[in-house]
């Protein structure tokens, strides 16, 4: 290879690998201008906190907890917040009373309780105050645990904290909910002290457009079914979005101005796993009988949901003597495009 050969095949290299340490260069010049900032910001506000500004006091705490500007320093934080904590400042009890319980200290076994008491009692104290993260940390940390008075703390305050914070911080609201629920959501929900506690965490949800708690109200006694069913379905939830259509189709209900369009119902239940969605999109798209016949498309779905273990499906690909195909169960079925706005 020649020298001007050499020097076309070398330059466009050389070109890339100045353009790296330039991007290098300013990266670590940026990143050293942020580090300088933090610094001249923290030296700022340093005569403030010493003055006794709570608020400053937990900037610099966290500044020092967070480690992004500054240097990260546990023992230098954990001082700051709790000259912010003792001055009934209580976010920073809030964040003291994290820090202790984490137990980032090295605590012994013998300072460990104390320290984790200790970390429980500023979170009470803020929690007190109505601070919702506070109630909502409390509250779980007490109610989850399987001592009956998790260092010294009682559980029926820790509740109490907590059903006053459900009233109006939506993260309270869905663990209330999910300590009613026990790890099991009801079918159908009977008139009763327990529903009706769960009834009024779900309206909550509800208005705030949760599709799962306005779907969840059409189980409950006393609710207009199909008020809750529909506008879960409008928000896109799977399980509303085929009840919904299937009762459509059935002749039960008829469809509202603001529905979806039934084919639209299916496809979105469909595409999120309902597999009874599945079979009942593939079967009317390959009869072509509601919807413009697609065979290739309903037997998509219905493989998708035979590979699933859906046994209707299995008989009805056997029927039409179209054998499940080797379909991954993750795999993604193109939409079905609606075509028409009522069935």
């Amino acid at each position: 290879m020649n020298r001007y050969r050499m020097h076309n095949w070398c330059t466009p290299w050389l070109m890339v690998l100045l353009a790296i340490g330039v991007f290098a260069a300013a990266q670590n010049a940026h990143a050293q201008a942020e580090y300088d900032e933090g610094i001249r910001v923290y030296k700022a506000l340093l005569p403030k906190a010493e003055a006794g500004d709570a608020e400053v006091q937990t900037t610099l705490g966290m500044m020092r907890l967070r480690g992004d500007v500054v240097p990260r320093d546990l023992k230098v934080a954990r001082v700051w917040l709790g000259k912010a904590a003792v001055q009934d400042h209580t976010p920073a009890q809030y964040y003291l009373g994290q820090l202790l319980m984490l137990d980032v200290f090295g605590a012994n076994a013998s300072d460990l309780h104390k320290q984790l008491a200790e970390g429980l009692g500023w979170l009470r104290k803020a929690s007190r105050e109505q601070h919702q993260p506070s109630q909502l940390l409390y509250a779980k940390t007490l109610l989850q645990s399987t001592l009956e008075r998790p260092y010294g703390h009682s559980k029926v305050e820790a509740q109490q904290h907590l059903n006053a914070c459900a009233e109006t911080h939506l993260q309270c609201t869905r663990f209330a909910l999910e300590l009613l629920d026990n790890n099991q959501q009801e079918a159908y929900c009977p008139k009763s002290d327990l529903c009706e506690q769960k009834k009024r965490l779900l309206y909550m949800l509800a208005n705030a457009e949760d599709s799962h708690a306005r779907y969840r109200l059409s189980k409950f006694e006393g609710e207009d079914r199909m008020f809750w069913l529909r506008r879960a379905a409008r928000l896109g939830h799977p399980q509303a979005s085929f009840e919904l259509a299937e009762r459509v189709l059935n002749n039960q209900v008829p469809l509202q101005p603001e529905d979806p369009a039934v084919l639209t119902l299916l496809n979105s239940a469909a595409q999120q796993g309902v597999i009874e969605a599945m079979h009942l999109l593939g079967s009317l798209l390959h009869e072509g009988t509601r919807f413009p016949v697609n065979k290739p498309l309903g037997l998509q779905w219905l493989n998708l949901a035979a590979q699933r273990g859906h046994e209707p499906s299995k008989q009805l690909l056997a029927q039409l003597q179209e054998p499940a195909g080797n379909i991954p169960a993750n795999d993604k079925v193109e939409s079905a495009q609606p075509t028409e706005s009522t069935p």
